[in-house]
């Protein structure tokens, strides 16, 4: 791994230096889509033992919901830390439709294939909605909790991307010494979120879980317009890291606050406990890994397997449900009030499918990533170079990428 001894001090529309690749947060992505499957999959609920399932169900808490703003807080300060001055507008568009849409299309044609041979199907509008990634700015469960699911969190970044190369500018526009102060009033954002939502929207019909309204929950967790701030705050981070204002917090702490804000979170009323409590830690320790690796420190997450394992995210991400969700149906279900309930089983096989799903998951991850995002990023996130008339070997790009 190339790095400097000190972290770039340069903004990120500075001189386009080799900037150090980030291999922690590559890593960390994997670890952080580990309690996204296991909420997933005690959502299930496999075991025969009812106590067993709730109380599986209730030991994950709430930390699958700071995985994903932990996502959300990646994605913005990932992208600001590898944009060049000779990018473009375009350029940055194209590569991001390349690496979202391939692997959303072919996970959602993977969930029509499961969604058929368990008998189900999905309306019309919602199926659109959710192929065009636009099924977030709904209000409507029909909408989100369809298909492939979890690719409502997609809706966002599509947002964010469209958005990104002007926010980028006001954001690069933001004196050093200010960056602290506008990084707080970010947070300040999150924060008020899940106020405004238990102060101002109706508080019902509710949720099955967490004692708040179907509208309430959607206004604080899917909204792309203000999950979108999660990204801000990242790429806010990034420029104080690569300005040299960081605070030079060490990984090991960052993560123990991370700790102690989520065990606060959860003596707060439940939408404070999907990102209001825990953006704070999540955006130091982004940065925090992210000065270690810049540093030439680096951390076990920047190891071979866990850079692999990061690179399988994305894939592992779209597909998990699917495969935790309809393998639970295919494996054996019955009807109750209307719905397809999956079987139960004892403990140790309950267990055993749960391994087993995660197994299946990071194989179908691998061969996704391999046969189709790395392909398609190879062929397409940039333009094939042209030849020049009338120059022997020569070649004239109309675009590129990073």
């Amino acid at each position: 791994m190339q790095t400097s001894s000190e972290p770039s001090t340069q903004p990120s529309t500075g001189a386009a230096q080799s900037r150090p690749n980030l291999r922690s947060l590559t890593g960390l992505r994997f670890l952080a889509t580990l309690p996204v499957f296991l909420t997933h999959a005690a959502f299930e609920g496999v075991f025969s033992d009812a106590k067993l399932s709730w109380g599986f169900l209730d030991g994950m808490g709430s930390i699958g919901y700071t995985s994903v703003s932990f996502f959300f807080v990646l994605s913005g300060f990932v992208i600001t830390w590898s944009f060049r001055p000779t990018d473009t507008a375009r350029k940055f568009w194209r590569r991001r439709l390349f690496r979202v849409f391939p692997n959303h299309l072919a996970a959602y044609a993977f969930a029509m294939v499961l969604i058929a041979s368990v008998g189900l199907s999905v309306e019309l509008l919602p199926s659109i909605t959710q192929v065009f990634l636009v099924q977030s700015w709904v209000d409507d469960p029909a909408f989100t909790d369809t298909g492939n699911s979890v690719s409502w969190s997609l809706a966002v970044d599509v947002l964010f991307y469209a958005l990104f190369p002007a926010l980028l500018v006001l954001v690069n526009k933001i004196k050093p010494g200010r960056l602290w102060l506008w990084a707080a009033g970010a947070v300040l954002c999150v924060v008020a979120v899940p106020t405004i939502a238990l102060t101002a929207l109706p508080d019902t019909p509710k949720m099955p879980l967490g004692g708040v309204s179907v509208t309430q929950y959607w206004f604080t967790y899917f909204f792309p317009a203000f999950r979108m701030l999660e990204c801000v705050l990242g790429m806010l981070m990034a420029r104080i890291v690569l300005t040299g204002k960081w605070i030079r917090l060490p990984v090991l702490p960052a993560a123990l606050l991370l700790v102690v804000a989520y065990w606060i979170g959860q003596h707060l009323p439940y939408l404070f406990r999907l990102s209001a409590m825990t953006v704070v830690p999540v955006a130091l320790l982004t940065a925090a890994l992210a000065a270690a690796d810049s540093g030439g420190r680096g951390t076990f997450l920047g190891s071979k397997a866990m850079v692999w394992l990061g690179d399988l995210s994305f894939a592992f991400y779209l597909l998990h449900n699917l495969v935790l969700k309809y393998g639970h149906l295919l494996l054996g279900s019955s009807e109750q009030d209307g719905e397809l309930v999956g079987r139960t089983w004892g403990t140790p096989l309950g267990i055993t499918l749960i391994a087993a799903a995660f197994a299946v998951s990071l194989l179908l991850a691998w061969l996704l990533h391999n046969g189709v995002e790395k392909p398609v990023m190879r062929r397409w996130s940039r333009a094939r170079a042209t030849p020049v008339k009338g120059v022997t070997g020569g070649f004239h790009v109309k675009d590129g990428a990073i």
